[in-house]
């Protein structure tokens, strides 16, 4: 089946359609359809290079524990809303700190959502009276949002293997005899919640975490010697569809977002404060089967946050069951549900227009 062809997109997003079995091992066609604005002065506009729909992770670095900077979007189905921020960590402006709290909020109208994580300059592990923990900090610096600056990680010194700390591999920080620790660079990224003076400090992240990381590894489902007897390789009889969910808990909404919420992002741009609000936009799916028109259910199901670039990606996707027959399926149509704003189509031509005029010699 030519998917390209039978795929009618009607909007200014970036759409890729795809072939792949769903949780009960039927072949769906899954839609993917995602938005990318830029925000970089809090003024939404569309971003003239769109941002990718992506098969598969892309990775912080080419280090082999490297963790996910932006996810894999090729999944059949994602339930609520994963928010996620991608950036640096910046100091208040002039002013030399040892720690400092970037945050970010979202302001939904079931709820509010506001995750905030320290960010300390270099120090090391020292002794103290409560064991192990963090001495005292150098001047910060501008700091990668990233889980490798975090709790976690991997003791390679064990004589039975390496051991993981599964909810964040990628990390720093974690071992089995924490006085090994001592004089060795601390994490730079703190949860205030659980701080790295805890006796098991918690991973502190904005970004998506690795699918053979806790908690999302649990969602997988039982893959035992029943599972290999009586269902592989179908997915296991309790997966659960949050594994799809690749944003930490506390960022994850269980009910949807719409993509026009008060957004706030502070200290993870050089100029400390961000705070905008995406127009109302919304993209309708609709297949034909046999003739048959039939329009398919979609929510926003990923919210990622380029702090660096400026950029919002905005994600939705909808799945229909493939017919026995794959030639049945005449038409994909993805159609915008809310239109865009005149001013932000303007200003797209225009830059559009922009790009394509060669330059003068």
């Amino acid at each position: 089946m030519d998917l390209e062809r039978i795929t009618s997109n009607r909007t200014p997003m970036v759409v890729r359609s795809l072939l792949m079995d769903d949780r009960h091992g039927r072949e769906v066609l899954a839609v993917i359809a995602k938005l990318t604005y830029a925000a970089p002065r809090g003024v939404a506009t569309i971003a003239v290079t769109q941002a990718p729909i992506r098969l598969e992770d892309e990775p912080t670095s080419s280090h082999p524990w490297a963790s996910p900077k932006y996810p894999n979007d090729a999944v059949d189905h994602k339930p609520g809303t994963d928010i996620l921020l991608v950036g640096t960590a910046y100091p208040p402006r002039g002013k030399p700190v040892t720690e400092f709290d970037v945050s970010l909020r979202v302001e939904a109208p079931h709820r509010s959502i506001h995750k905030v994580i320290r960010v300390y300059g270099p120090s090391v592990w020292c002794r103290g009276v409560r064991g192990v923990v963090p001495g005292p900090a150098a001047t910060a610096t501008p700091t990668p949002l990233v889980y490798e600056q975090a709790f976690g990680g991997r003791d390679e010194t064990q004589p039975g293997g390496i051991v993981l700390d599964r909810r964040n591999p990628s990390g720093t920080g974690f071992a089995v005899d924490r006085t090994c620790l001592v004089g060795t660079p601390a994490p730079k990224l703190e949860d205030p919640r659980v701080p790295l003076s805890s006796r098991l400090p918690a991973p502190a992240g904005f970004g998506p975490l690795g699918a053979s990381w806790t908690p999302r590894v649990e969602r997988a489902g039982t893959f035992d010697s029943v599972w290999a007897r009586e269902r592989a390789p179908l997915r296991p009889v309790d997966f659960d569809p949050r594994y799809a969910s690749v944003a930490p808990p506390d960022l994850w909404s269980e009910e949807p977002l719409e993509g026009t919420e008060a957004i706030e992002v502070l200290n993870a741009t050089p100029d400390g404060v961000w705070r905008f609000r995406l127009p109302r936009y919304a993209p309708r799916f609709q297949s034909v089967i046999r003739g048959v028109e039939r329009d398919l259910p979609t929510h926003l199901d990923t919210l990622l946050i380029d702090a660096d670039a400026g950029h919002v990606e905005l994600t939705w996707r909808a799945t229909t069951p493939m017919p026995r027959k794959s030639e049945h399926v005449e038409a994909v149509r993805i159609f915008g549900a809310h239109p865009i704003p005149e001013p932000i189509l303007a200003d797209l031509l225009r830059r559009s227009l922009e790009r394509d005029v060669p330059e003068a010699s």
